[in-house]
Order: structure tokens, then sequence, then C-alpha cells
């Protein structure tokens, strides 16, 4: 095994284990309160971990040659996917939110699928296309015709947050491999306008914004405030393992979106730090690998894997500083959530593939 890998699964193997012990600390209160277990959560995300686990073992040994093969496949599951969350009966609802499909054993959230699958298809395509990308109907509008089925998907569900982070995703991976600029600006425009067009259209959205905005007044901003407080309460070298007040249900979404508040309650600044020097770790490994693989695809789908890991980690640390409205993404690894696992395993096992393959 390569340094690289060595040093790749020690930093996903660390925020794995770091995940486990934050989920029990996090939830045990609440899921003792709803299910009489303590361990209640715990146990199902350790069953995903292992799920993930061999996901990520199957991914690696996968040549990802034969990625670009499946693609078509892939990206069709994940709209349908998306499409049957959204059917009566099959999707589940939580909190106003239709992001689940219900099956006997456990609640699939299509969205965390659709995210990875998404990028697998477009650095499928990217590489394929080569120059061809700077023509703006025969390379760069196919991918963008399925990134806006795959959005106007999402935001049925309302899916907000997986929205913002699969077209930031197309944007830079496009932009990487030799788009035009004056194409990029284009839709960067287009862009926003539906982004605020999407946030003025649901009252919601609208509070979320306002309480982003002004986060010191009254009304939708607790769940901010109560995670400022516990960054506060932290200070430089925490409260101590287990201490944390705000996982009393003072903090809601504690153990899922605003796991880290609760780490940084418990240790402090160093803790957050140590837990930034992962997350940067995790970004240059992956850069490397990119760097090094055998050809365009590699190159690509290496960097690609490696930006939606890192982007849904630095979005969702923002979210708890304030720094970005509230989006509903979970951080990787370390919040709980069995889809979002299993799927930031397979994603760090289509890169090890890659690793192993580089010169």
């Amino acid at each position: 095994m390569k340094r690289d890998e060595i040093i790749l699964l020690t930093v996903v193997g660390t925020l794995l284990c770091l995940g486990l012990l934050m989920v029990f600390n996090a939830s045990s209160i609440k899921a003792f309160h709803l299910n009489g277990q303590s361990g209640f959560y715990l146990v199902r995300q350790m069953t995903f971990a292992i799920i993930g686990a061999l996901a990520l073992f199957l991914c690696a040994r996968f040549d990802y040659h034969w990625w670009s093969k499946l693609t078509l496949p892939l990206i069709l599951l994940s709209i349908a996917l998306l499409g049957l969350v959204l059917v009566p009966g099959v999707g589940h609802q939580v909190k106003g939110a239709v992001r689940w499909i219900k099956t006997p054993l456990f609640n699939l959230q299509a969205s965390e699928f659709c995210k990875l699958s998404f990028v697998i298809y477009l650095c499928a395509y990217l590489a394929k296309k080569g120059d061809k990308i700077r023509d703006f109907k025969r390379g760069l509008m196919p991918p963008l015709v399925i990134l806006l089925i795959v959005v106007i998907l999402l935001m049925q569900e309302p899916d907000f947050g997986s929205s913002v982070v699969i077209a930031t995703l197309t944007v830079i991976l496009v932009f990487v491999s030799g788009a035009r600029l004056k194409h990029l600006i284009i839709l960067g425009s287009i862009g926003i306008v539906g982004i605020v067009t999407a946030i003025a259209s649901q009252g919601y959205r609208i509070e979320r914004l306002t309480s982003f905005i002004n986060w010191h007044g009254k009304g939708t901003s607790y769940q901010l405030k109560q995670s400022l407080i516990a960054y506060g309460s932290g200070g430089l070298s925490g409260v101590g393992a287990g201490n944390s007040a705000q996982k009393l249900l003072y903090l809601p979404e504690a153990y899922t979106d605003f796991i880290v508040a609760v780490w940084a309650e418990e240790f402090g600044f160093i803790g957050v730090a140590f837990l930034v020097f992962l997350v940067l770790m995790l970004l240059l490994i992956g850069l490397k690998i990119s760097r090094s693989a055998p050809d365009r695809l590699g190159t690509l789908l290496a960097f690609g894997v490696t930006l939606l890991l890192v982007l849904q980690m630095t979005v969702n640390y923002w979210v708890t500083l304030g720094l970005l409205p509230t989006k509903g993404l979970t951080f990787p690894f370390l919040s709980y959530g069995g889809s979002s696992l299993c799927v930031s395993l397979a994603a760090v096992g289509v890169l090890l593939n890659v690793s192993r393959q580089t010169r």
C-alpha cells in the first residue's frame, strides 16, 4: 500500500471513529427519550459504517475506467430515485421535507447517492469531451441539461443544500476542464437568479436568510444562537469529553447537522483546529492523487470526489459558525446519517482505486 493511501485511510478512519463516538455522545439523551435506548443511533451508525466499509473495499478494487461505461445507468438510476422520493406513500417526510425512500430496514436518502453518481458522470463526460467542452452546444449543454433535471427534482423535496453543492461542483469541474470563462459567467448569473428566485418562493427560506443576516434578533435563529453558544463555551480547550450542555436537547440536530458545534464545545479551539487539520489533509492527499493520476479521467475523478467530500465538510462547518445560512447538510464521516456515511466511504474507495493506478 502506498504512503498516500495509508495517510488517506488514516484520516478517514480517524474521522469515522470520532464520528461514532460523537454520534453516541450527542444523541444518547435524545435516543433514550425517544426509544428507551441510549445507544439506538450509535448501533445504526455502526451498522452503516460496516456497510460503508464494504462499499469502500469494493470501489477500491473496481477499476475506475469502468465508471465511464456505467455513467448512463448511474445517472438514470439517480434521477429515478429522486423521482421515487416524491411518490406519495414511498417518500418519507421529516419536518416538512421528503428526502428519504422508505424501506423495511432503513430510509434511503436519494440525494446522497445522486451527488456521487453525478460527480462520476460529469468527470467521465468531461474526460471524454476534452477540448470540445469549449463549445457550448456540443460540449457544455448536455451535462447542464442533466444538472437542471437533478436540481429541479432536488428542489421538489426540497433539498436546497444538495442543489447548491451539485451546482457548485459542476461549475468548478467544468472550469478546470477548460470551459470558456464567458460561458461560466453567463451560467453563474443564471444560477444566482435561480437561487434568489428559489429563496423568494418559499417563506421558510426567507426566514433562514434573515435569521442568518440578523442572527442576534428574535425568531428563527435559535439553532444558530445555540451553536454559537457551544463554540463560545468551548473556549481554548473545551469543557471536556461528554460534558456538552447543548446536547441536552438545547441544540436541535446536535448529532446530525450541528455535531461540529458539540465537538467545539467539548474540545474547544484545539479540537476544532485538529478537525480542520484532518479536512486539510484529506484535501491535500486527494489533490496529490489527482495530480498523479495516469489519465484525464483519473485526474478529474480524484479531484471531483475529493471536492465533493471537502466542500460538504466546509459548508457544514461554516453553517455552524453562522458564516452561511442553514443548508441541512451533514459533515461526512462525523454526522449521523446512514446514506451519507455509506456514500462518503464509497467515494473514498473510488479515490483509492485512482491512487492504486498512479504512476
